[in-house]
């Protein structure tokens, strides 16, 4: 088409496809077509409200899906025509409704680190039953949960190359539980996340496992150790689930940086 022709077919829902002379191409749905799909999506089947809590439901919305949106961005991603597809909207309106419902900032952080995994893994049958399990789960979750999942994936899961002696362990220790503190709740949150299917058996106190791991006395790791570590249970560890939420928490508050692939393999 060297005349310059314009030429504009559908594509998916919400987008067009543009071609101008042999140039310019475009294929799928921009960032911004995704975003009013995605909430013009979650306000038609959301519940009907009294106007001020349609307006909060709105926002909230708009919140998470620019920094969905935003975060594939980063990622270099240019073409978002997942979230015209059943699959991805029907994950995605989930993660809208349940942060409309509570709004917090972690839940935030968490639904938008779920659902651009989601999207990335989209060709990944079994990621894709796993991240849909954890953003119906997640909701359910307080701080200590989250931070208590991610102590026991560090301890039970990990291990770290540059901790060669008793006093780096210890610094290790003390800084995941500084950026994951865990005040009360222990005793409870066991058999809460056993109750959620994110806890499996798997046998081994932390103490065990760090001195095993790293070739250290276990009467010195045991005195080392912070109390929500010494807490960690000797006879769980972490489901797939449990774990992707795990990494996704230690992801927002450390500076360590996991790859999920490590630790869950497709079947």
């Amino acid at each position: 088409m060297s005349d310059g022709t314009k030429v504009i077919q559908k594509s998916a829902l919400g987008s067009d496809t543009t071609q101008i002379g042999e140039q310019n191409n475009y294929y799928g749905m921009t960032a911004e077509e995704a975003s009013n799909l995605a909430i013009k999506l979650f306000m038609d089947n959301f519940p009907r409200l009294q106007e001020e809590a349609k307006k909060i439901a709105e926002e909230r919305a708009e919140e998470l899906c620019k920094n969905i949106v935003d975060k594939l961005k980063k990622q270099g991603k240019t073409n978002f025509s997942e979230f015209s597809d059943p699959d991805i909207q029907y994950i995605l309106n989930k993660s809208h409704q349940e942060y409309a419902r509570f709004g917090t900032q972690t839940l935030h952080d968490l639904l938008s680190d779920l659902i651009v995994n989601r999207i990335n893994y989209d060709n990944d049958y079994y990621m894709k039953i796993l991240l849909d399990e954890a953003v119906e789960i997640v909701k359910s979750l307080s701080e200590v949960h989250l931070n208590y999942l991610s102590l026991i994936f560090l301890c039970k899961e990990t291990r770290m190359n540059s901790i060669n002696s008793i006093d780096l362990l210890k610094e290790h220790c003390e800084y995941i539980c500084s950026k994951m503190p865990i005040t009360n709740g222990i005793e409870s949150s066991v058999p809460f996340l056993y109750m959620l299917r994110l806890l499996t058996i798997s046998l081994g106190n932390a103490d065990e496992v760090y001195a095993k791991k790293y070739n250290l006395d276990i009467g010195k790791v045991k005195e080392i150790l912070p109390l929500a570590m010494n807490s960690i249970p000797g006879d769980y560890s972490l489901t797939p689930v449990g774990i992707i939420i795990a990494i996704i928490n230690i992801h927002n508050k450390t500076n360590l940086n996991l790859d999920f692939k490590i630790w869950i393999k497709s079947v």
